[in-house]
C-alpha cells in the first residue's frame, strides 16, 4: 500500500467513524440531555449537527484530492453535498448558499458548468421572476392569496401596511423587467452594459437573501411569527435560487 493510500484510508476512516460514531454516541445523547445556553435550542442542535457533518465531507474531499482526483471537481462535489446537508439540516444558515455558489462555481471553472446548463438557470430564474411579476399584479388588482403571509412582521409581531396599488405595480414591473434583461441578455439581444443591470439585480436579490437584520433574510431577527416561518422555508430560498440563477445569464 502506498503512502498516498494510507492518507485516503485514514482520512476516509475518519470521516465515517466522525459522522457515524458522532451521532450515535455524541450527538443524538447530548440533544436528548436537558441543558441551554441563552440560546434557541434547536437552532444550537442544527448548527451543531450541520457543522460536525461539513466536516467529514470536508475530510473526504481530502482522501479524493490525495486520491489523485482533479481539484476543483472535488470542490464542487464538496460544496454542492455541504449545500445539501445544509438545507436539509439548517434552511435559515447561510451558509447553503455559499457552500452551493463555490460547487456550481468549480463546476464552471472545470468546464462541466456548461453554456446550456447556465442558460437553463437563466431561464428558470425568468420564469420564476414573472410568477413573482404576476403575484403581485394579482395583489394590486386586489387579490388577497398569500397576502397575509409575504408582509413582514413587526417586533411587536404586527404585520406591516400593506403596500399600496402604486407601489405593488413597480415591484412587478421592476421583477418583469428584470426578467427582460436576463433574456436579452442571454439571447445576446442588447448592448454589453446590459449584462451590469442584470448583475445589479443579482446583488439587489442576494441582499433581500442576507436580509435587514431585523425582519427578512438570513440574519432577521424577529422570529416565531408566521411570516417568519415561510420567509425561512420558502421565501429566502427562492430568492437565493433566483439569484443564482440569473448569475447563470452572466456566466453564460
Amino acid at each position: 500500500m502506498t503512502s498516498e493510500m494510507v492518507v485516503v484510508a485514514c482520512l476516509v476512516g475518519l470521516a465515517v467513524a466522525h459522522s457515524v460514531l458522532g451521532e450515535v454516541v455524541l450527538l443524538r445523547p447530548l440533544f436528548a440531555s436537558t441543558w441551554s445556553i441563552g440560546v434557541a435550542r434547536g437552532a444550537v442542535e442544527r448548527i451543531l449537527r450541520l457543522a460536525w457533518h461539513a466536516t467529514s465531507i470536508a475530510w473526504l474531499a481530502l482522501a479524493g484530492i490525495v486520491a489523485g482526483v482533479d481539484v476543483l471537481p472535488i470542490v464542487a462535489v464538496m460544496g454542492l453535498a455541504s449545500a445539501a446537508v445544509a438545507f436539509v439540516v439548517l434552511r435559515t444558515h447561510i451558509s447553503w448558499p455559499l457552500f452551493l455558489l463555490a460547487g456550481l462555481a468549480a463546476l464552471h471553472a472545470d468546464g462541466h458548468l456548461t453554456r446550456a446548463w447556465t442558460r437553463a438557470g437563466a431561464v428558470a430564474a425568468v420564469l420564476g421572476l414573472l410568477g413573482a411579476a404576476g403575484l403581485h399584479l394579482y395583489w394590486a388588482l386586489g387579490g388577497t392569496w398569500m397576502l397575509d403571509r409575504v408582509l413582514p412582521t413587526t417586533r411587536h409581531r404586527d404585520h406591516r401596511p400593506r403596500p399600496g396599488v402604486g407601489l405593488t405595480l413597480l415591484v412587478a414591473g421592476a421583477l418583469a423587467g428584470f426578467a427582460g434583461l436576463i433574456l436579452a441578455v442571454v439571447g445576446e439581444w442588447g448592448p454589453d452594459q446590459l449584462r451590469w443591470l442584470v448583475g445589479a439585480g443579482v446583488a439587489v436579490l442576494a441582499l433581500r437573501a442576507v436580509g435587514d437584520a431585523n425582519v427578512v433574510g438570513f440574519t432577521k431577527r424577529v422570529r416565531g411569527t408566521d411570516f417568519s416561518s415561510h420567509d425561512d422555508r420558502w421565501f429566502t430560498p427562492i430568492v437565493v435560487f433566483l439569484a443564482i440563477g440569473a448569475a447563470g445569464a452572466l456566466a453564460a
